[in-house]
């Protein structure tokens, strides 16, 4: 999402949406399209230009930092069949991001019926979502699965803590090197 708010006019900045979540992907819609020169093929490979110079300032000094234009590159890296769709005529770029099903987890039914280890009674849909993330990615920093499922820290922190007393995951290492692993 800040991604979205650095590359486009800053007159539109607050038209930029939520993500719209749909059961097979998650569409971020923002407003503007690519300007001159720009194209989704050139994007993939790196190109950008700043059109909110103010902001992309701004987001360098207070956010964390990693390296101007590096997005759309890094969004790839973590899932490379991503969609982009540049509508010049509707004004807009689109990025959309298709689900991928959980291992074990049968059509029609829901996350926690369909996931056959046994494990994941008395655990609910975020707790689900975090097992899966850190199934996928051993190691992960807790900013990093507050992002994926799309809470705040406290909230994250909570939902590790509960993850933990149940002995579903571990923290291993530093605090400052360290990250979370499934069981």
């Amino acid at each position: 999402m800040k991604e979205a708010k650095l590359y486009f006019p800053h007159k539109l900045n607050n038209l930029i949406k939520l993500p719209s979540l749909f059961d097979n992907r998650v569409e971020i819609i923002s407003p503007g399209c690519l300007p001159d020169g720009l194209t989704v093929e050139s994007i993939k490979l790196g190109s950008a230009v700043v059109r909110n110079p103010f902001i992309a300032n701004f987001c360098a000094k207070t956010m964390p930092y990693r390296g101007l234009g590096s997005g759309i590159i890094r969004a790839l890296q973590e899932e490379p069949n991503i969609k982009f769709i540049n509508e010049p005529v509707g004004m807009q770029f689109i990025s959309v991001i298709n689900r991928i099903a959980d291992e074990g987890v049968n059509e029609g039914e829901g996350i926690n019926e369909g996931i056959n280890e046994g494990i994941n009674e008395g655990i609910n849909e975020l707790e689900s979502l975090i097992l899966t993330f850190l199934k996928k990615k051993p190691g992960a920093k807790g900013y990093e699965i507050a992002e994926y499922i799309q809470k705040g820290a406290a909230t994250t922190e909570r939902y590790l803590k509960s993850l933990k007393d149940k002995e579903l995951i571990e923290y291993k290492g530093s605090r400052k090197t360290g990250g979370y692993y499934k069981k």
